[in-house]
Protein backbone atom coordinates (compact mmCIF):
# COMPACT_ATOMS: atom_id res chain seq x y z
CA UNK A 1 0.00 0.00 0.00
CA UNK A 2 1.01 3.60 -0.58
CA UNK A 3 0.84 6.36 2.03
CA UNK A 4 0.20 10.10 1.90
CA UNK A 5 0.38 12.58 4.80
CA UNK A 6 -2.68 14.78 5.40
CA UNK A 7 -4.22 16.41 8.48
CA UNK A 8 -1.49 15.09 10.76
CA UNK A 9 -1.82 11.40 9.83
CA UNK A 10 -0.34 9.08 7.21
CA UNK A 11 -3.23 7.64 5.20
CA UNK A 12 -2.49 4.20 3.77
CA UNK A 13 -4.26 3.48 0.50
CA UNK A 14 -4.46 1.13 -2.44
CA UNK A 15 -4.54 2.52 -5.99
CA UNK A 16 -5.54 0.44 -9.01
CA UNK A 17 -6.33 1.11 -12.66
CA UNK A 18 -6.48 4.38 -14.55
CA UNK A 19 -9.10 6.78 -15.81
CA UNK A 20 -11.70 8.86 -13.94
CA UNK A 21 -11.13 8.66 -10.17
CA UNK A 22 -13.40 6.63 -7.90
CA UNK A 23 -12.81 6.85 -4.14
CA UNK A 24 -14.19 4.00 -2.00
CA UNK A 25 -14.68 4.48 1.77
CA UNK A 26 -14.96 1.37 3.95
CA UNK A 27 -17.06 0.72 7.02
CA UNK A 28 -16.50 0.79 10.77
CA UNK A 29 -13.84 -1.52 12.23
CA UNK A 30 -12.91 -2.73 8.73
CA UNK A 31 -10.33 -1.68 6.13
CA UNK A 32 -9.83 -1.25 2.40
CA UNK A 33 -10.16 -4.99 1.72
CA UNK A 34 -13.97 -4.86 2.02
CA UNK A 35 -13.93 -3.32 -1.47
CA UNK A 36 -11.78 -6.05 -3.07
CA UNK A 37 -14.56 -7.28 -5.42
CA UNK A 38 -15.26 -3.74 -6.65
CA UNK A 39 -11.57 -2.97 -7.17
CA UNK A 40 -11.23 -6.11 -9.26
CA UNK A 41 -14.27 -5.25 -11.37
CA UNK A 42 -13.82 -1.50 -11.79
CA UNK A 43 -10.06 -1.02 -12.15
CA UNK A 44 -10.36 -1.80 -15.84
CA UNK A 45 -12.26 1.44 -16.38
CA UNK A 46 -11.40 3.73 -13.48
CA UNK A 47 -8.63 4.90 -11.20
CA UNK A 48 -9.86 3.24 -8.01
CA UNK A 49 -8.57 4.66 -4.71
CA UNK A 50 -9.25 2.71 -1.53
CA UNK A 51 -7.84 4.18 1.70
CA UNK A 52 -7.76 2.80 5.22
CA UNK A 53 -9.69 5.46 7.13
CA UNK A 54 -8.42 7.27 10.23
CA UNK A 55 -7.89 4.87 13.13
CA UNK A 56 -8.44 1.69 11.12
CA UNK A 57 -6.31 -0.72 9.15
CA UNK A 58 -2.87 0.72 8.46
CA UNK A 59 -3.90 4.34 9.01
CA UNK A 60 -3.27 5.41 12.61
CA UNK A 61 -5.12 8.04 14.61
CA UNK A 62 -2.96 10.85 15.94
CA UNK A 63 -4.80 11.06 19.27
CA UNK A 64 -7.77 12.93 20.67
CA UNK A 65 -11.41 12.94 19.66
CA UNK A 66 -12.52 11.67 16.26
CA UNK A 67 -15.55 13.05 14.43
CA UNK A 68 -17.23 12.04 11.19
CA UNK A 69 -16.65 15.59 9.91
CA UNK A 70 -12.92 15.22 10.66
CA UNK A 71 -12.85 12.03 8.58
CA UNK A 72 -14.66 13.81 5.73
CA UNK A 73 -12.01 16.54 5.83
CA UNK A 74 -9.36 13.79 5.73
CA UNK A 75 -10.80 12.49 2.48
CA UNK A 76 -11.05 15.92 0.87
CA UNK A 77 -7.40 16.55 1.81
CA UNK A 78 -6.47 13.07 0.58
CA UNK A 79 -7.80 13.90 -2.89
CA UNK A 80 -5.97 17.22 -2.82
CA UNK A 81 -2.70 15.53 -1.87
CA UNK A 82 -3.05 13.29 -4.92
CA UNK A 83 -3.78 16.32 -7.11
CA UNK A 84 -7.32 15.13 -7.82
CA UNK A 85 -9.67 18.09 -8.11
CA UNK A 86 -12.83 15.97 -7.79
CA UNK A 87 -13.81 12.28 -7.72
CA UNK A 88 -16.82 10.05 -7.60
CA UNK A 89 -17.07 8.70 -4.05
CA UNK A 90 -18.83 5.66 -2.61
CA UNK A 91 -19.14 4.97 1.09
CA UNK A 92 -20.17 1.76 2.82
CA UNK A 93 -21.86 2.09 6.23
CA UNK A 94 -19.59 4.48 8.23
CA UNK A 95 -18.08 5.38 4.85
CA UNK A 96 -21.51 6.60 3.81
CA UNK A 97 -21.75 8.85 6.87
CA UNK A 98 -18.35 10.26 5.94
CA UNK A 99 -19.45 10.75 2.33
CA UNK A 100 -22.53 12.72 3.41
CA UNK A 101 -20.34 15.08 5.43
CA UNK A 102 -17.80 15.24 2.62
CA UNK A 103 -20.25 16.23 -0.11
CA UNK A 104 -21.85 18.84 2.16
CA UNK A 105 -18.56 20.30 3.46
CA UNK A 106 -16.58 19.97 0.19
CA UNK A 107 -19.17 19.84 -2.61
CA UNK A 108 -16.69 20.68 -5.38
CA UNK A 109 -14.64 17.58 -4.49
CA UNK A 110 -17.48 15.11 -5.18
CA UNK A 111 -18.78 14.33 -8.67
CA UNK A 112 -21.13 11.48 -7.68
CA UNK A 113 -22.20 9.77 -4.44
CA UNK A 114 -22.66 6.05 -3.85
CA UNK A 115 -24.37 5.39 -0.54
CA UNK A 116 -23.95 1.69 0.26
CA UNK A 117 -25.80 0.17 3.24
CA UNK A 118 -25.99 3.53 5.02
CA UNK A 119 -28.39 6.30 6.07
CA UNK A 120 -28.65 10.03 6.75
CA UNK A 121 -30.28 9.78 10.17
CA UNK A 122 -28.50 10.21 13.49
CA UNK A 123 -28.65 7.58 16.22
CA UNK A 124 -31.78 7.44 18.36
CA UNK A 125 -31.36 7.87 22.11
CA UNK A 126 -31.59 4.09 22.47
CA UNK A 127 -29.01 3.67 19.73
CA UNK A 128 -26.66 6.02 21.55
CA UNK A 129 -26.97 3.93 24.71
CA UNK A 130 -26.04 0.82 22.72
CA UNK A 131 -22.99 2.63 21.32
CA UNK A 132 -21.86 3.44 24.86
CA UNK A 133 -22.21 -0.22 25.79
CA UNK A 134 -20.10 -1.19 22.77
CA UNK A 135 -17.47 1.38 23.73
CA UNK A 136 -17.25 -0.08 27.21
CA UNK A 137 -16.92 -3.61 25.82
CA UNK A 138 -14.03 -2.55 23.60
CA UNK A 139 -12.33 -0.70 26.48
CA UNK A 140 -12.77 -3.59 28.93
CA UNK A 141 -12.36 -6.63 26.69
CA UNK A 142 -10.55 -5.38 23.58
CA UNK A 143 -11.54 -6.37 20.06
CA UNK A 144 -11.99 -10.04 21.00
CA UNK A 145 -14.94 -9.15 23.23
CA UNK A 146 -16.56 -7.06 20.53
CA UNK A 147 -15.86 -8.98 17.33
CA UNK A 148 -18.16 -11.99 17.65
CA UNK A 149 -21.50 -10.18 17.85
CA UNK A 150 -20.34 -7.52 15.42
CA UNK A 151 -19.41 -10.04 12.72
CA UNK A 152 -22.80 -11.72 13.05
CA UNK A 153 -24.54 -8.39 12.46
CA UNK A 154 -22.55 -7.64 9.30
CA UNK A 155 -23.84 -10.50 7.15
CA UNK A 156 -27.07 -12.31 6.38
CA UNK A 157 -27.22 -15.74 8.12
CA UNK A 158 -27.26 -17.62 4.81
CA UNK A 159 -24.11 -15.80 3.69
CA UNK A 160 -22.33 -16.64 6.95
CA UNK A 161 -23.18 -20.32 6.48
CA UNK A 162 -22.08 -20.47 2.85
CA UNK A 163 -18.98 -18.22 2.84
CA UNK A 164 -16.73 -19.29 5.75
CA UNK A 165 -13.52 -17.98 4.17
CA UNK A 166 -14.92 -14.47 3.70
CA UNK A 167 -16.26 -14.47 7.27
CA UNK A 168 -12.90 -15.61 8.64
CA UNK A 169 -11.05 -12.92 6.67
CA UNK A 170 -13.44 -10.22 7.92
CA UNK A 171 -13.05 -11.42 11.50
CA UNK A 172 -9.26 -11.16 11.22
CA UNK A 173 -9.60 -7.55 10.05
CA UNK A 174 -11.87 -6.65 12.97
CA UNK A 175 -9.62 -8.38 15.52
CA UNK A 176 -6.56 -6.53 14.16
CA UNK A 177 -7.94 -3.08 14.97
CA UNK A 178 -6.56 -0.90 17.78
CA UNK A 179 -9.12 -0.89 20.65
CA UNK A 180 -8.45 2.72 21.70
CA UNK A 181 -9.10 3.97 18.17
CA UNK A 182 -12.21 1.81 17.78
CA UNK A 183 -13.65 3.18 21.03
CA UNK A 184 -13.14 6.73 19.72
CA UNK A 185 -14.78 5.79 16.43
CA UNK A 186 -17.81 4.34 18.21
CA UNK A 187 -18.15 7.67 20.00
CA UNK A 188 -17.92 9.46 16.64
CA UNK A 189 -20.78 7.30 15.36
CA UNK A 190 -22.79 8.06 18.49
CA UNK A 191 -22.34 11.81 18.12
CA UNK A 192 -22.85 12.14 14.34
CA UNK A 193 -25.35 14.73 13.15
CA UNK A 194 -28.80 14.27 11.65
CA UNK A 195 -28.32 15.14 7.99
CA UNK A 196 -31.68 14.25 6.46
CA UNK A 197 -32.80 17.92 6.27
CA UNK A 198 -29.72 18.75 4.17
CA UNK A 199 -30.04 16.04 1.52
CA UNK A 200 -31.60 18.52 -0.90
CA UNK A 201 -28.28 20.38 -1.01
CA UNK A 202 -26.60 17.46 -2.80
CA UNK A 203 -26.63 18.26 -6.51
CA UNK A 204 -24.74 15.31 -8.04
CA UNK A 205 -25.92 11.90 -9.29
CA UNK A 206 -26.39 9.49 -6.39
CA UNK A 207 -26.81 5.78 -5.80
CA UNK A 208 -28.42 4.17 -2.76
CA UNK A 209 -27.77 0.44 -2.46
CA UNK A 210 -28.56 -2.01 0.32
CA UNK A 211 -30.23 -5.21 1.45
CA UNK A 212 -33.65 -5.81 2.95
CA UNK A 213 -32.07 -8.18 5.49
CA UNK A 214 -29.65 -5.57 6.88
CA UNK A 215 -29.49 -5.97 10.67
CA UNK A 216 -27.73 -2.62 11.22
CA UNK A 217 -29.43 -0.17 8.81
CA UNK A 218 -33.17 -0.75 8.26
CA UNK A 219 -33.99 -0.62 4.56
CA UNK A 220 -36.70 1.97 5.28
CA UNK A 221 -33.91 4.37 6.28
CA UNK A 222 -32.13 3.69 3.00
CA UNK A 223 -35.37 4.42 1.15
CA UNK A 224 -35.71 7.67 3.10
CA UNK A 225 -32.16 8.61 2.09
CA UNK A 226 -33.00 7.95 -1.57
CA UNK A 227 -36.21 9.98 -1.36
CA UNK A 228 -34.40 12.95 0.17
CA UNK A 229 -31.86 13.15 -2.65
CA UNK A 230 -32.62 15.10 -5.79
CA UNK A 231 -30.99 12.75 -8.33
CA UNK A 232 -30.84 9.21 -6.98
CA UNK A 233 -31.16 5.61 -8.10
CA UNK A 234 -31.93 2.94 -5.49
CA UNK A 235 -31.50 -0.83 -5.44
CA UNK A 236 -32.45 -2.94 -2.42
CA UNK A 237 -31.58 -6.63 -2.73
CA UNK A 238 -34.11 -8.97 -1.13
CA UNK A 239 -32.65 -10.78 1.87
CA UNK A 240 -29.13 -9.34 1.60
CA UNK A 241 -27.42 -8.32 4.83
CA UNK A 242 -25.36 -5.28 5.73
CA UNK A 243 -22.09 -6.03 3.92
CA UNK A 244 -23.39 -5.73 0.37
CA UNK A 245 -19.94 -5.09 -1.21
CA UNK A 246 -19.30 -8.79 -0.44
CA UNK A 247 -22.79 -10.28 -0.48
CA UNK A 248 -23.90 -8.49 -3.67
CA UNK A 249 -20.48 -7.85 -5.17
CA UNK A 250 -21.46 -7.92 -8.85
CA UNK A 251 -24.56 -5.76 -8.33
CA UNK A 252 -22.64 -3.16 -6.31
CA UNK A 253 -19.92 -3.02 -8.98
CA UNK A 254 -22.49 -2.70 -11.76
CA UNK A 255 -24.39 0.09 -10.01
CA UNK A 256 -21.20 2.00 -9.24
CA UNK A 257 -20.26 1.78 -12.92
CA UNK A 258 -23.72 3.06 -13.86
CA UNK A 259 -23.31 5.92 -11.35
CA UNK A 260 -19.99 6.89 -12.92
CA UNK A 261 -21.57 6.98 -16.36
CA UNK A 262 -24.53 9.05 -15.13
CA UNK A 263 -21.95 11.54 -13.79
CA UNK A 264 -20.20 11.68 -17.16
CA UNK A 265 -17.12 9.94 -15.81
CA UNK A 266 -15.92 7.30 -18.22
CA UNK A 267 -12.89 6.63 -20.40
Amino acid sequence: MKTVSVNGIDIAYQESGSGPPLLLLHGFSLDHTIWAPQVEALQRSYRVLVPDLRGMGRTPHSGGQITVAMMADDMAAFLGALDISAAAVAGFSLGGYILLEMVLRHPLKVRACGFISTRATADTEEGKKVRLQHMQTVIDEGMAGFAGHFIESLFAPDYIASHPLEIEATQKVVLSQVPDSIALLIDALRRREELTPRLGEIAVPCLVFGGTGDALVPHAQMTALHEGLGDSVIELVEGAGHTTPFECADRVSFQLDQMMQRAGMWM
